[in-house]
């Protein structure tokens, strides 16, 4: 059956016996680090749905506390239960800057609106890929990010053997799932699913390790849905065949780059964060990692704005955190393989004098293909877009106030 709500997908009556004894997932977060005496009398006020002392106002909502409970628990969506149920107590709905992320929510989103900023030759792409190609082993699900830069992946070399698919109000749903609008999740997944249904595929590959994790992981094992086929990674996808020396490296790369890990990643796992890895050191890249990596990275911030009422400052702060780890390094340079901490992190990198870099375009270049349109001015575009929006809500808020 599908989840109703985030608390479906935690063991509430398992829960209730196992962790007010433990909170190991609050005493190992590398954000809040609470002693095992707090956590516990944390954990006690998440469960029985009292307003806790510091979770809310502190937490990333990463999926990092999921990793970490030895009982196989997600106290992730414990949280985002309490976060919602927060929200609801003070009679807040998600304000329309924040709907304006939400792809097919509305007639226009942040996504749309890009999309039609694209050249009639990328726009009659994002029409083909509305159509359903043909069986094939696997298939390409292009998400809301890749159909920003259509026409570097419909003419990639490296990727011409795949058929590509990307519906443009097709979405995995994390932003929805991860800033508490559970209804239009709901609403998204019921959507994408019937459009993904229609594909006749055995592994469909996501050009976004977000829509991976969402599609393969959150879907099935949150929400209750399941597709009708494997879903990978495009980072895996490529590992793989670099492994069986199906692709090899035309263009050798050089230098240190400083990794950010992204949040899905601990959900992912081990074979995800090597495939990431792997990928960057086989094209000449020397890897260098941040002080809290892998399982116990920090945010880059872009989700940290649920907190106090979607208070962009609360994002900005987590995202400072972040670069100053990049800036510890000594390196200048900084690989994001997660459009969104891509976005979120380019222009506060820029200012502090980093040279930060979509990560898939670096390795996809490296074997073999050219970008004449890179997602820097995409992404650029979509941030004057959002910033925008939340003008003009605030806008209009203050003109309801002063009326």
């Amino acid at each position: 059956m599908n989840a109703r709500s985030y608390i479906d997908a935690f063991d509430y009556e398992r829960a209730v016996h196992l962790c007010m004894n433990c909170g190991l997932c609050l005493q190992k977060c590398p954000v809040m680090k609470m002693t095992k005496e707090e956590s516990r009398l944390e954990m006690g006020r998440l469960l029985n749905q009292e307003e806790p002392a510091r979770v809310l106002n502190e937490c990333t909502f990463c999926f990092n506390c999921n990793h970490y409970c030895p009982n196989g628990l997600r106290p992730y969506a414990l949280i985002m239960q309490r976060l919602a149920d927060q929200r609801k107590t003070k009679g807040k709905e998600v304000p329309d800057y924040i709907k304006y992320l939400f792809t097919g929510h509305s007639d226009s989103s942040v996504f749309s609106d890009v999309y039609e900023t694209e050249s009639n030759e990328e726009k009659e792409i994002l029409r083909h890929w509305e159509m359903v190609p043909p069986e094939s082993n696997e298939v390409l699900f292009v998400g809301c990010t890749g159909r920003m830069i259509p026409y570097g992946i419909e003419h990639s070399s490296v990727l011409q053997a795949l058929p590509k698919f990307g519906p443009r109000v097709a979405c995995c749903g994390e932003l929805s799932y991860r800033l508490g609008d559970y209804d239009t999740f709901i609403e998204t997944v019921d959507r994408t699913k019937k459009l993904l249904e229609r594909v006749k595929t055995d592994c469909l590959v996501c050009y976004c390790g977000s829509c991976a994790n969402f599609l393969g992981n959150i879907w099935p094992n949150y929400h209750g849905v399941t597709l009708p086929f494997k879903i990978t990674s495009i980072w895996e996808w490529l590992w793989e065949r670099v492994k069986r020396r199906e692709l090899a490296v035309k263009r050798p790369l050089t230098g240190e780059f400083a990794i950010t890990d992204s949040c899905y990643s601990s959900e992912l796992g081990d074979h995800f964060l090597e495939a990431v890895r792997g990928l960057h050191e086989v094209v000449g890249i020397k890897i260098v990692e941040l002080a809290n990596n892998r399982y116990e990275n920090l945010t880059c911030g872009a989700i940290s704005i649920v907190r106090n009422d979607f208070d962009l400052t609360q994002g900005v702060a987590e995202t400072k955190k972040k670069i100053a780890q990049v800036k510890a390094t000594g390196v200048a340079d900084l690989s994001c393989y997660c459009p969104g901490c891509y976005v979120q992190l380019r222009g506060p990198a820029k200012r502090s004098g980093l040279r930060i870099h979509y990560a898939l375009e670096e390795i996809l270049w490296a074997l073999g293909d050219d970008y004449p349109v890179p997602l820097a001015a995409r992404a650029e575009r979509q941030s004057e877009f959002f910033l925008g929006k939340v003008k003009s809500y605030m806008s209009n808020s203050q003109n309801s106030r002063n009326a």
